[in-house]
């Protein structure tokens, strides 16, 4: 079972491996929690109702787009 030491700890857990490939995750208020690839806006989220799945789900989309163009 993972251990978290803060905010951004449990935010990095969220991406899992994806957080070395790029990814990062930004709360701009207590209600959002928008995706990253790099700079780049992927996607935003109801923070309460958003899972560690949709989010790596995401990110995994998003890399399979970017190997097909």
């Amino acid at each position: 079972m993972s251990q978290f030491t803060g905010k951004q700890s449990v935010l990095d857990g969220a991406l899992g491996e994806y957080t070395e490939q790029g990814f990062t995750l930004r709360e701009p208020d207590d209600h959002v929690t928008q995706l990253y690839f790099k700079d780049n806006l992927l996607a935003t989220y109801n923070q309460t109702k958003v899972t560690f799945e949709t989010l790596q789900k995401c990110c995994q989309n998003y890399l399979k787009e970017l190997n097909n163009a």
